[in-house]
């Protein structure tokens, strides 16, 4: 780090040097012209020739596997990186079903547009306006998409009522959330203008962008909870033990992300284990031959959704550290 004193010229401009190096490896002389980013958080930015996300422009990148899934990884990275226009192409050609693919990634993903889908080309427009964004808002809508698929899960194993629809349906909500936020974080990381357009400074920004990634490994595990659950029969004692778990993991989840959102002197909530999960921990290591594979791959989704609540809930934390606030 180096300082500077600002300097008073013709009695009402302040200027400050540049450091002289710096110059140099950006291949700057006497006259030239550069770039001046003011943010909210108080910085300023010093740039040379080249312009702020100009880099994010367009991306050309090249499919060699023959699987739809080979479009879709490419569309989808490219979209979180941040880029604006993302061209596919194949030497050999697309397929009808990756060209299919790459028109339903672009119906799904927040802000894109198809533009082409030929035979060897797939251009793709990512054109959302940053400041038309709310990244809290887009928490708060894949908080409230896991709470319904848990939901849904719990459902089926009390039997209450009937079961809302499928668990593994609304898990694409939650990618295309999660995916935008990425995006965004990711955009800022080289687009100085990102931040101010988003209305959120740098820190909070990377708070929500961990946040996101926690919550969809939740969705994920939800997911695959209610596939395992539907894989093995049991008992009602044991079926009401891990609704019971769900619930809570639930309401921790939303508490959690509460307090990365939002803040405030709420006390992070401790999830105990169920009666399950305990007879899990009694049972011995995995490979016992006592324990039921499938019961096994039950406790281990409840585990990993805990675990990813316990992280959010430690950037919660940090949020209000930062705050100044109690505990």
């Amino acid at each position: 780090m180096e300082t500077r004193k600002i300097q008073k010229v013709g009695g009402s401009t302040f200027t400050v040097s540049v450091p002289k190096e710096w110059a140099r490896r950006q291949g700057l002389e006497t006259g030239e012209v550069v770039r001046l980013y003011t943010h909210r958080d108080g910085s300023l930015i010093v740039r040379g020739r080249q312009t702020d996300g100009e880099s994010l422009t367009s991306v050309s990148l090249s499919v060699t596997e023959s699987s739809a899934d080979a479009v879709e990884r490419s569309i989808q990275g490219a979209y979180e990186a941040g880029f604006e226009r993302i061209s596919l192409h194949a030497d050999d050609g697309f397929t009808d079903e990756q060209r299919r693919v790459a028109r339903t990634v672009g119906r799904r993903l927040v802000g894109t547009e198809v533009l082409d889908a030929d035979a060897d080309r797939i251009d793709v427009r990512a054109m959302l306006d940053a400041s038309a964004v709310s990244i809290r808002q887009s928490i708060d809508q894949a908080v409230s998409v896991v709470s319904t698929m848990q939901e849904t899960v719990r459902e089926k194993l009390t039997g209450d009522v009937e079961p809302t629809g499928q668990v593994s349906d609304r898990l694409t909500d939650v990618t295309r959330l999660v995916a935008l936020i990425r995006r965004h974080y990711n955009r800022s990381l080289v687009t100085f203008g990102e931040l101010d357009a988003l209305g959120i400074d740098r820190v909070p920004l990377s708070q929500y962008d961990r946040t996101a990634n926690r919550i969809e490994e939740i969705a994920t595990a939800t997911v695959r909870l209610d596939s395992a659950i539907g894989g093995v029969a049991l008992e009602a004692a044991d079926r009401q033990a891990i609704a019971t778990r769900l619930t809570g993991l639930r309401s921790a989840l939303e508490e959690a992300t509460k307090l990365v959102v939002e803040g405030g002197n709420a006390p992070a909530m401790s999830v105990e284990p169920s009666p399950l999960e305990a007879q899990r921990q009694s049972a011995g290591e995995p490979q016992d031959d006592s324990v039921d594979p499938v019961r096994a791959r039950i406790f281990d989704h409840l585990t990993r959704i805990d675990d990813a609540v316990r992280a959010i809930e430690r950037v919660g934390l940090q949020s209000a550290v930062r705050s100044g606030q109690s505990w």
